[in-house]
């Protein structure tokens, strides 16, 4: 099994003046490595979704619960558009699955809600999804991941 590093490290973005948490993989901004398999798809600066950016009280709620969920595979937001940091953009999402002493992101994808179906209830995210084929999984120690991802939850 191959084993990936799974950071969270204060970095610029293309879009972002000042440096803020990235998601970085094994060396490699998220953003710059789905980047490299899509180059057609505008992924560079794309920026996690970090609840203290969203100005939204039910955006932030809803990140953190699924953040915070202890269902075996959740549909985690993880990268958002820079611009205005809230649900109603491009938003990607993973599908994350707890394995024992380990964390899989099985695959990455962009959601396609429609606004109408957010406007009703967030649980829309994650319901169709146009998953990025070319994006192998990621496997992260669990230990590693969740000690990470409490940086963007602080």
């Amino acid at each position: 099994m191959n084993i990936n590093k799974f950071e969270v490290k204060k970095m610029k973005s293309k879009y972002c003046v000042d440096e803020h948490y990235c998601f970085v993989v094994d060396g490699a901004s998220l953003d710059y490595l789905l980047n490299e398999q899509y180059p057609d798809k505008n992924l560079i600066g794309l920026v996690p979704t970090i609840p203290d950016w969203m100005s939204m009280p039910a955006e932030k709620a809803f990140v953190l619960s699924r953040y915070h969920s202890s269902d075996p595979v959740v549909l985690l937001l993880v990268l958002m558009c820079p611009d205005d940091c809230d649900l109603w953009c491009t938003l990607l999402v993973a599908e994350v699955e707890k394995q024992g002493r380990f964390v899989k992101w099985n695959r990455i994808g962009y959601d396609q809600s429609e606004s109408d179906e957010r406007i009703e209830s967030y649980e829309y995210i994650g319901n169709r999804v146009n998953w990025l084929e070319k994006i192998p999984p990621f496997i992260f120690k669990q230990e590693e991941y969740e000690t990470e991802i409490k940086k963007l939850l602080l």
